[in-house]
């Protein structure tokens, strides 16, 4: 009986100590069998991913940016990254340019005038205008 409990905790202790090293990190990709994709389909994954949403792709060295230009500003496209349109990152964006849009409005009925803020949900970018 005292065996029985030994190795029962045992086992639990083992299923424990691994899902301490798992969850953190995640399955390992060898263990999947998902390397890495080929860094030319993915910049020309992420070009197309840019121009779709109305951005210009370049690349400094080994840094990709997408860039998107309104009212005459160019702006740096968060949202989109070499993993795809991140719409979490979207989404912040427009929570942060409503709060600037709420504070702008706020200063403006103490006799501030512009900029104002808009949100162009299709490139997930936050406009300044002037």
């Amino acid at each position: 009986m005292l065996t029985q409990r030994n190795s029962t905790a045992w086992k639990v202790g083992l299923v424990v100590l691994l899902a301490v090293l798992f969850l953190p990190f995640g399955v390992p990709r060898w263990v999947l069998g998902n390397d890495a994709p080929d860094a030319s389909k993915l910049g020309a994954g992420f070009a197309k991913l840019c121009r779709d949403h109305g951005g210009t792709p370049s690349t400094t060295g080994a840094q990709r940016a997408c860039t998107i230009e309104y009212g005459g500003r160019v702006y740096l496209m968060d949202a989109i990254t070499t993993r795809g349109f991140d719409e979490d990152t979207a989404r912040f964006q427009r929570q942060g340019c409503e709060e600037a849009r709420r504070q702008q409005q706020a200063s403006s009925a103490r006799g501030h005038g512009p900029p104002s803020f808009v949100y162009h949900a299709l490139s997930g970018v936050c406009e300044r205008r002037a």
